[in-house]
């Protein structure tokens, strides 16, 4: 009788298993809690008018920068304030909702205009949608796997409205459907056979570090030599992969899960057919994964939802938004030049208006002058006439006097 093998247990059985084990030897251990950004909701801003800057990784459109824990607390908690959780999905959520929770993050927060050629609102959509999830997720591994609905239904949060409670619990969580898509959805992520080694931290912004990170110097006792300004070092898209998918060594790994490190070796591979091609490789991150990883499901595989891939519909829509956008600045630029060009002619009709007055005014000025100089000029010669006609007369008289003596 032939002994049956033994299961193999998947990366992530293997992890609940050692959890469970170690609660059972440690049971008074601490352990960490979920985040709950105490000190960024006991700060008062100093300046109320003022906003705080929020800086978003294009590529990703995921909010990066030393004010994304902030900026994520604070949506975290704004989701929570203002989101029912009586809502399907993040999509069928009250749209009242959610333009005052939008109104409540713009109003806190100095946001661009658009990320990755999309308006900053959709972007938003992405980031509150998984504070959402994540919060319902938590809600139902506290208070309702592993009970009858009617413990889960005892076991409400004090924080959370009965109705919305009632509702998860009978009409969402409990419903045939969804419990048939939580068992496919468990069975998918045991089955994985790559698991993210991000902890925390989301990948953009791993990503966000490695771009802003100091360059590699190389020490003088390195055996190696390079050319001056030369960086020996792996392209951004291996040390990225490496970063989020190379769990901590041990003794018995190398901290590469097999799929993972295939998928390292094939970057590897790629920027090495680059060099030998190109002399350079000029690939972005977002390229290199695609080439490699493969799309899924509309977005980048390994860099989250928020790096969308530029399908042909994708690419399509985002011309003729662009086209949109460049034709109705074209058409403000030629009102404006409509209005400039007006303006400029009144001016010159003004001006022309102007210099017709002036040289009128000349005119009559040059003939005044003329008089002036006449009359100058007849005052005298009649002068020298009166002058002439009183020395005669003096003369005369003169002579008459000498007479008479």
């Amino acid at each position: 009788m032939s002994q049956s093998q033994p299961v193999k247990l998947t990366y992530r059985e293997k992890r609940r298993l050692d959890q469970a084990e170690l609660r059972r030897k440690f049971p008074n251990a601490k352990r960490r809690g979920p985040t709950r950004g105490k000190k960024y909701a006991s700060r008062n801003q100093r300046n109320h008018e003022e906003k705080i800057k929020i800086c978003f990784m294009d590529e990703l459109r995921r909010v990066v920068g030393e004010k994304a824990d902030e900026f994520i607390c604070d949506c975290s908690k704004w989701v929570k304030e203002f989101c029912p959780l009586n809502s399907w999905n993040w999509a069928k959520m009250d749209s009242v909702a959610q333009d005052r929770l939008y109104a409540k993050i713009k109003g806190k927060y100095d946001l661009p205009e658009r990320v990755d050629d999309v308006d900053v609102t959709e972007v938003l959509k992405l980031q509150c949608s998984m504070l959402y999830r994540n919060w319902r997720f938590r809600l139902k591994e506290s208070h309702f796997r592993g009970k009858s609905k009617a413990q889960a239904s005892s076991s409400r949060p004090t924080n959370i409205d009965r109705e919305q409670w009632e509702w998860l619990v009978y009409e969402y969580w409990g419903s045939e459907k969804q419990e048939e898509i939580s068992k496919v959805n468990t069975i998918n992520k045991l089955n994985q056979i790559e698991t993210p080694a991000n902890g925390s931290r989301s990948t953009a912004r791993f990503f966000y570090d490695l771009i802003n990170e100091l360059p590699t110097q190389v020490t003088q006792d390195s055996e190696e030599t390079f050319e001056p300004g030369e960086i020996q070092e792996d392209p951004l898209y291996v040390r990225l992969f490496e970063k989020t998918k190379r769990h901590k060594p041990n003794g018995e790994s190398n901290g590469w899960e097999p799929n993972a490190e295939k998928n390292y070796q094939e970057l590897k591979k790629l920027h090495q057919t680059q060099m030998e091609k190109h002399g350079e490789d000029t690939l972005t991150v977002k390229a290199a994964y695609t080439e490699v990883l493969k799309p899924k499901s509309g977005y980048v595989k390994g860099l989250g939802p928020g790096a969308r891939t530029t399908t042909r519909g994708r690419s399509e829509a985002q011309n003729n938004e662009l086209n949109v956008k460049f034709s109705a600045e074209i058409q403000m630029l030629k009102n404006d030049a409509a209005v400039r060009e007006a303006s400029l002619v009144g001016q010159i009709d003004t001006l022309k208006k102007s210099n017709e007055e002036l040289r009128a005014s000349n005119d009559q000025l040059k003939a005044s002058n003329e008089e002036l100089k006449t009359s100058i000029s007849q005052m005298s010669i009649d002068a020298v006439e009166r002058e002439k006609k009183l020395r005669e007369d003096v003369k005369k008289m003169l002579e008459e006097m000498r007479m008479g003596f």
